[in-house]
């Protein structure tokens, strides 16, 4: 399948927690992840490999287990803590999760919701969702408004005292911007050898 002929799909949480996928155009996405402007690596959805399926281990202990490129997480995947409890779960993408849950160290849900793609310092970052307590209890439900700190990384003022998995659930194994910038630098080769040879 060629560059222009590859789908793109967005990928969002439905009300009761379903991961709904569907076809979206290239200025949806744009829009949607892109707002501030058009970037050189926009075209980093057509230019990526096909995820391929593994589980990532380190010191014995498996961290993560589903899609991931250059064994770093990326699509429908599950991370784990050291001990095999659940860490995080959805679709993983640059920088951590876009959708999906997180959990405490205990097993209880953390975080349940999406995250807008950060394409600046620090993690992808929840824009929406429902966040519990330590013991299961729901404290807010709605929309997480995210603002940058003097270095430029997202903390979130609302709802006050939020928090979310600051790090990737998958510690040197989340898929960054320098891969994806990799992957454009050989297609764009690849094209420029493509038309001399033409």
């Amino acid at each position: 399948m060629g560059q222009e002929e590859k789908k793109i799909i967005i990928l969002a949480t439905g009300e009761n927690g379903d991961i709904i996928q569907r076809e979206a155009t290239r200025e949806e996405l744009d829009r949607i992840f892109f707002g501030e402007g058009k970037r050189e690596w926009d075209n980093v959805h057509t230019v990526l490999p096909e995820p391929v399926w593994e589980k990532i281990y380190e010191d014995g202990y498996l961290l993560y287990e589903g899609y991931t490129i250059d064994h770093k997480a990326f699509g429908a995947g599950k991370a784990f803590y050291k001990d095999g409890t659940p860490r995080a779960e959805g679709i993983f993408s640059f920088k951590g999760l876009l959708c999906g849950r997180e959990y405490y160290p205990n097993g209880k849900i953390r975080f349940e919701g999406s995250y807008r793609l950060n394409q600046a310092y620090g993690p992808n970052f929840p824009d929406f969702g429902s966040w519990y307590d330590k013991e299961g209890k729901l404290i807010y439900r709605g929309v997480i408004r995210v603002s940058r700190s003097s270095l430029g990384y997202p903390y979130a003022p609302e709802p006050k005292g939020f928090t979310w998995e600051r790090h990737s659930p998958v510690k040197g194994h989340t898929f960054i911007w320098d891969d994806a910038r990799k992957y454009i630098k050989q297609a764009v080769l690849n094209g420029e050898k493509a038309d001399k040879n033409e």
